[in-house]
């Protein structure tokens, strides 16, 4: 899978910036090593599946898929958060197929009917014979945690408690994260591997050729850099008299409630390793969420939160806000989609990292050392 030129050009990647070289193309091009990252990354790490929101009342539920994994959360009769595989214990039947509903009362299979509590639990079993018990036929569990509003779950039952993965995550109750209510999302497919779309995310060397409308409202030049062992990141200024990244820099609903004044002429963007994409604006939160499909495809989700009391999705008029993210949006797809063309090419060679991609960088050093390890014996 990795031969030993991959991976002394993967241990380059892992070197002080000023001497690090990019990450090798066989990380961008070959399906084994997505077959890695879903196993071994994906599957074992703290991913955000959901928000609190999605799960207001006892039978709220979501499913998400993960790799190749159908995964269940459900809202339980306390109030407490369950989730689990998405597979029945009598003879494999995937359970819920919708993407987001309630349930009534319990999680029933919809081939033999076994039906289950919303906290997992075996109830009843049609015709059971004499003899038999429920116990012991719960469905499988999946771990799953809540954090400023974003529900989390983990297949891997040794992982370390999600606190303890995030322990270093800035501090997001700055933003108020919590109270947020989504009002808007797309979901885009992206013609390349999933590292390619956040690293993208993570630089703005790109920005004055690419993105005009974000240069006049944004200092492009500006920024700061932070790092922890889950993330990295750092804000950006608007420039004097924007309000908010908009298409005319002015802001629908007004700076957040309670922010802080030295944040309100600040952007601030982070990576949450693998796949979570935060952009905390003075006024609202973007979040990309990068899902890979294929070793050259990938589906983002893209979302808006806003503070309750900027009213309703059908209420607040942020088309401006939309909009200017889709131009970006679509702007950076294509570069992506250009990169996995190249990586393609026997003329791709690790290059250089500018000055200015810090945080690349720092995503990429991440990645380069998880693969060396998930694959030293391979």
């Amino acid at each position: 899978m990795l031969d030993q030129a991959s991976r002394a050009s993967l241990a380059a990647t892992d070197q002080p910036l000023a001497t690090a070289r990019t990450l090798p193309r066989v990380v961008l091009t070959d399906p084994a090593i997505l077959a890695v990252e879903q196993r071994a990354l994906f599957a074992r790490s703290w991913l955000a599946v959901a928000r609190e929101e999605d799960l207001p009342d006892p039978g709220c539920f979501v499913t998400r898929t993960i790799g190749a994994e159908r995964i269940l959360v459900v809202r339980g009769e306390g109030g407490a958060l369950h989730a689990s595989f998405n597979v029945c214990r009598h003879r494999g039947s995937r359970i819920v197929d919708a993407p987001v509903g309630r349930l009534r009362g319990a999680i029933a299979c919809p081939y033999h009917a076994w039906t289950y509590a919303f906290d997992g639990r075996l109830l009843r079993i049609p015709q059971m014979p004499d003899g038999w018990s429920t116990d012991g036929l719960a469905l499988a569990p999946v771990r799953v945690d809540s954090h400023a509003g974003f529900v989390f779950v983990n297949l891997d039952a040794d992982a370390p408690a999600r606190a303890v993965a995030h322990a270093d995550l800035p501090d997001l109750a700055r933003y108020g994260t919590d109270a947020l209510r989504r009002v808007h999302k797309v979901e885009y497919e992206v013609a390349a591997n999933w590292k390619i779309v956040v690293e993208n995310y993570s630089e703005c060397y790109h920005c004055p050729l690419v993105h005009p409308q974000l240069a006049r409202i944004s200092d492009l030049t500006s920024g700061g850099f932070e790092q922890g062992r889950c993330f990295n990141g750092g804000p950006m200024v608007l420039r004097d008299g924007v309000q908010t990244m908009s298409m005319t820099g002015a802001s629908p609903s007004g700076p957040m409630p309670g922010l802080a004044d030295d944040l309100r002429g600040l952007v601030h963007y982070y990576v949450v390793y693998p796949n979570l994409m935060l952009g905390l604006h003075p006024d609202y939160v973007l979040v990309h969420q990068a899902w890979p499909l294929a070793v050259d495809r990938t589906q983002v989700t893209c979302e808006w939160f806003f503070p309750p009391a900027s009213g309703a999705a059908d209420a607040l008029d942020a088309q401006g806000v939309y909009a200017f993210w889709d131009v970006t949006n679509r702007q950076d797809w294509a570069l992506c989609e250009r990169v996995q063309a190249g990586a393609l090419s026997r003329g791709y060679n690790e290059g250089p990292y500018h000055p200015s991609e810090r945080c690349v960088h720092a995503f990429d050093a991440w990645y380069a050392r998880w693969l060396l390890d998930a694959t030293k014996e391979s």
